[in-house]
């Protein structure tokens, strides 16, 4: 990241003390305000066009380049010499693990060869600079309407809907030609492994008599009200799950196994700092007599980590290793046990399993949800459902279901006919 960062500064206070790159203005021949210019290495009332657009910072060099309508207030080799460094600072920086965004940059690319697109064929520098900023974006990232509908309303000029519209088709259409790919947002979704899931459920699955016990998980992962701690730090460097759902049994596993609730990884990793909220095996009976009788002390007795300490104990991120968990313990903490059930999340979101494979895609879309859990009958948890498993409804084609169908109405109609024949037989 430094080397990155120094690499454009030093272009960026480089390139405008070179000549045949760029050249120095008249500040008060433009229409934008005199804090909108940069001198750099020319006269006092001149401006150095390269470094106005390098060293403005946000938004301030899209806004020049919209804005000022004289022709030369940049030149051909100006905007391409910004836009070019912008582009090549912005794919070796885009790919790197920083906070760095590619909606202003791209902008800015697309109005610089925009622009000197216009310059060179004699055209309003202006109005092809705002249509290559749509071309420029609408050509990495893929979308048509929501991108003409952002450049329009900021710039306030709706009669360009058409030209940007035009624009962005064209972008989108020779970027999937040139790349065989799909837009900069879908590829990140693919490297980080999370399937995009479309609008409405595919044909194939809202038909077929799909349940969501036919798409979901098995062998779900779950832990008891109360856990001993052994027991507990196994689970956690077997499994590099994010939640874990908690059933109604003690830690001998005695219980119905119902489903209680939920608890994040993060939450586990916190209470495991907490040796001082673990209790004995005494200590857990002496409090079940207490909750037995009803005994007035019961609160002083249990031992439970207030929210506000919870958040505090909470591992930041990167979370520790399988290998880190539990190292802080003692054999003798090890042997003591832990009370979950304090620190649940008492309402996630459930299915049954008999329920349909489109109603969990629909939650799925419309609550942004990461899991799913599936339960029976008796509310136990039997699997869980992911974005990984919707995806594959995809693969359901139109003309499976529709052999199906006639398949099923086949039969139905055999079974009817031999069913006549017996009843009227009987007469």
């Amino acid at each position: 990241v430094v080397i990155i960062a120094t690499i454009y500064a030093s272009l960026a206070w480089f390139l405008p003390s070179l000549s045949s790159l760029s050249s120095c203005g008249v500040v008060k021949d433009r229409q934008m305000g005199a804090s909108y210019y940069r001198q750099f290495n020319c006269p006092d009332g001149h401006y150095n066009e390269l470094a106005t657009l390098l060293l403005n910072l946000g938004g301030k060099g899209i806004t020049l380049l919209f804005q000022e309508d004289a022709h030369d207030a940049f030149s051909v080799k100006t905007c391409l010499s910004a836009g070019l460094v912008q582009l090549i600072t912005l794919c070796i920086a885009f790919g790197m693990s920083i906070s760095a965004g590619i909606f202003i940059p791209l902008l800015f690319i697309g109005a610089c060869f925009g622009r000197a697109l216009a310059l060179m064929a004699g055209l309003d520098p202006r109005t092809y600079a705002i249509v290559g900023a749509a071309a420029g974006l609408g050509g990495v990232v893929r979308v048509l309407i929501s991108l003409t509908a952002i450049v329009t309303s900021t710039t306030s000029l709706s009669f360009f809907l058409t030209p940007v519209m035009v624009a962005t088709l064209c972008a989108q259409t020779v970027g999937n030609w040139a790349s065989g790919r799909p837009g900069i947002y879908d590829i990140i979704l693919i490297f980080r492994d999370v399937p995009f899931l479309e609008e409405h459920c595919p044909e194939g699955a809202r038909h077929a008599n799909i349940r969501a016990r036919n798409v979901m998980k098995t062998g779900v992962i779950s832990i008891g009200t109360e856990m001993r701690i052994s027991d507990l730090v196994s689970v956690l460097k077997k499994h590099n799950y994010s939640d874990f759902p908690v059933c109604d049994r003690d830690a001998a596993g005695f219980g119905e196994g119902a489903l209680v609730g939920l608890i994040s990884r993060v939450d586990l990793l916190a209470l495991l700092n907490r040796p001082d909220i673990f209790f004995s095996e005494e200590e857990g009976e002496q409090t079940q007599r207490l909750t037995t009788s009803s005994d007035s002390h019961i609160l002083e007795q249990q031992k439970v980590l207030p929210y506000a300490e919870l958040d505090r104990e909470r591992p930041k991120l990167p979370l520790p290793m399988a290998e880190e968990i539990g190292t802080n313990l003692t054999e003798e903490d090890m042997i003591k046990f832990i009370h979950i059930s304090p620190y649940l999340q008492i309402a996630p979101h459930i299915i049954l399993g008999h329920a349909s494979a489109e109603r969990a895609y629909e939650m799925f879309r419309c609550l942004g949800l990461r899991s799913l859990l599936v339960i029976d009958k008796k509310f136990r948890p039997i699997g869980i459902i992911t974005r990984h498993e919707l995806v594959l409804l995809e693969e359901l084609g139109e003309e499976e279901h529709i052999k199906d169908e006639q398949l099923t109405e086949t039969i139905v109609y055999t079974n009817l006919t031999q069913d006549s024949k017996a009843s009227l037989s009987e007469f």
